[in-house]
């Protein structure tokens, strides 16, 4: 009766053996995937008040910003649209009740505050470049500029008032 005992496990022992020789011998694999999203960003915008003294030139004004973008194809390209709280068919307006003057918004993908590209209101840009594809906040550094112009001669007709807009940058990846 004590051989009959032993049998069993000598066979257990063999079929573990075993078993785990085959799993050796044939590894499974698994695949790791990643998807990252383009991803864009802007930061450091400020607000721009022009407080006009001399009428007989145009009245500009600008912030520089930063923006960060992953896209690769370009690296470091992205897209603007800037639309204003008062447009007007494309064009951006400053306020003051039911008195507007009309001015003229740029977008730069420098820091530089020429007027590189001119915006109309709620139009997404072509294709901009200079991008930082390293750090969210540029590392302190901008590398973009919105700007903005109103000719001598809007200044001019206007009615004494304070006037505003609020334009709202949307920055995208596509």
């Amino acid at each position: 009766m004590i051989e009959k005992i032993k049998k069993p496990y000598i066979l257990h022992l063999f079929t573990t053996i075993i078993a785990s020789q085959v799993y050796a011998a044939n590894p499974s694999t698994a695949t790791v995937t990643v998807t990252i999203p383009a991803l864009v960003q802007i930061s450091g915008l400020s607000d721009i008040s022009l407080s006009p003294t001399n009428f007989g030139i145009a009245v500009t004004g600008n912030t520089t910003v930063c923006i960060y973008t992953n896209v690769i194809s370009p690296l470091g390209s992205y897209f603007v649209t800037a639309t204003s709280a008062n447009p007007s068919s494309g064009a951006f307006r400053v306020a003051n009740g039911s008195n507007f003057i009309t001015y003229n918004a740029f977008w730069n993908g420098t820091s530089s505050p020429t007027q590189t590209t001119s915006l109309s209101s709620g139009t997404k840009t072509t294709q901009q470049s200079g991008g930082n594809s390293a750090s969210l906040t540029c590392s302190g550094t901008p590398n973009a500029n919105f700007n903005i112009s109103l000719s001598s001669a809007q200044v001019l007709g206007a009615s004494a008032a304070t006037y505003t807009d609020t334009v709202t940058l949307v920055i995208s990846p596509t």
